[in-house]
């Protein structure tokens, strides 16, 4: 395997995303929807929103459910300041992995359905470069700004969240918080690319793969409002045993995607 060849892939895919408005776009939008426009209307939200009956309950799981240390320190918080670490912290934490998934999906599908589209695909299939090169350099070339951009996003989001309401660490971000912002946004990355690659190996144009591969979004989603209508509160084992089990479907759909993987099954889609 050279590594200068998938180099040039991941270059040359980077290039060809920049220069697209149709993939920069929800590039630019949906990080700053979820990392700057959502805290900054949490934090409005718990300093203007008086604390109601089904606030104080959320309230009273989630001290429960904090260790004996932090449970002290959120005692002592003010209750705007403890709806704000409710919200921030547990309800806002599963969102995180929406943006990483979102991203990977829209340069994956571009990287494969997109030149295929674009009538550039067959001229990189007929280079001498290996499958796994191909597939390497075209995985690293969506996940790479996938996953930077969710971690920067999510250390702006921190900052804001704690600016806002005036909590810092450990009650927030919480260890949960941490958790999905750092194993959990690799975790869905890996995940929405083992379904795209999958998926664009089987059908021509990006509207199919966008279709199905919108499927993947369902789960965050349901766990989101899971938490919000109070079946289940994400605090820290829970978090990284979630994470746990992305990655392993993550790894498990990669490796299926990598063996079905073949220049030549491109070629007869293209």
């Amino acid at each position: 395997m050279r590594w200068s060849r998938i180099r040039a892939i991941v270059r040359k895919d980077l290039t060809a995303i920049r220069r697209s408005r149709v993939v920069v776009v929800p590039l630019v939008l949906v990080p700053f929807i979820f990392f700057v426009a959502m805290p900054v209307a949490l934090g409005l939200v718990a300093r203007l929103v008086p604390v109601d009956r089904g606030d104080a309950q959320d309230l009273e799981r989630l001290l429960r459910a904090l260790p004996g240390t932090e449970r002290e320190r959120f005692q002592a918080l003010e209750p705007s300041q403890q709806l704000a670490v409710l919200l921030f912290s547990y309800q806002f934490a599963p969102l995180l992995l929406i943006v990483p998934l979102a991203t990977t999906m829209v340069i994956a599908a571009d990287g494969i359905a997109g030149e295929r589209e674009r009538r550039t695909l067959e001229a990189l299939l007929v280079t001498p470069i290996r499958d796994d090169e191909l597939f390497l350099g075209k995985l690293l070339a969506a996940a790479l700004p996938a996953i930077l951009i969710s971690w920067g996003g999510a250390l702006v989001s921190a900052l804001l969240a704690s600016i806002l309401s005036g909590v810092g660490p450990p009650l927030l971000p919480s260890l949960s918080w941490l958790i999905f912002a750092v194993l959990g946004g690799p975790a869905v990355t890996l995940l929405g690319l083992g379904v795209i690659t999958l998926v664009s190996s089987r059908v021509r144009g990006m509207q199919e793969v966008s279709q199905v591969s919108g499927l993947v979004v369902i789960p965050i989603i349901g766990l989101v409002i899971a938490q919000s209508s109070g079946l289940v509160l994400l605090d820290w084992p829970l978090a990284l045993l979630a994470c746990a089990v992305v990655w392993a479907l993550a790894l498990a759909l990669l490796s299926a995607s990598r063996r079905l993987f073949r220049r030549e099954a491109l070629l007869r889609l293209g």
